[in-house]
């Protein structure tokens, strides 16, 4: 992958404070919502150091949501995702995409978790609608003078 690339990537993964997630409905057709970037230092910074220190991986991402959400029952049934990261007012964006996993470790639930999602998960880090996904993404697709791309390999 190239410096550029790379460079913009890690500044996309750590400056939004949101990201837009794609799954498909059970009908085929994508559905598109906003997910907070756990990676963003600046509104998320416990997470972000979580992440950082768990996954040695720059580009793996993860997500909180409800386990009784809508995008989880899209991931149920399939598990093909795009994760959207911009900024738009200078003209960068990045698409991730790859398949979404469902993480069952304990630890790091407990780990990242914040006191205030507590308004989300109100029974706490045990809260069983409480869930995190993870996408180490397949391919990058993006914009930032001129397009990029970047196939991963395991």
């Amino acid at each position: 992958m190239k410096e550029e690339t790379k460079k913009v990537l890690g500044e996309l993964m750590e400056r939004p404070y949101s990201a837009y997630l794609a799954t498909i409905d059970e009908n085929g057709f994508p559905f598109i919502r906003a997910v907070f970037n756990l990676r963003c230092k600046e509104k998320f910074a416990h997470p972000a150091k979580v992440i950082e220190e768990y996954d040695n991986n720059p580009y793996t991402v993860y997500i909180s949501t409800n386990t009784s959400s809508v995008k989880m029952k899209h991931i149920l049934y399939n598990k093909r995702i795009a994760l959207y990261f911009s900024i738009p007012d200078e003209v960068k964006g990045i698409m991730l995409q790859g398949e979404a996993e469902v993480l069952e470790d304990k630890e790091f639930k407990k780990k990242i978790w914040m006191d205030n999602w507590k308004i989300y998960y109100p029974l706490g880090v045990e809260d069983p609608d409480f869930t995190i996904l993870k996408l180490k993404p397949k391919i990058l697709r993006g914009w930032f003078r001129g397009p990029h791309e970047h196939k991963f390999t395991d």
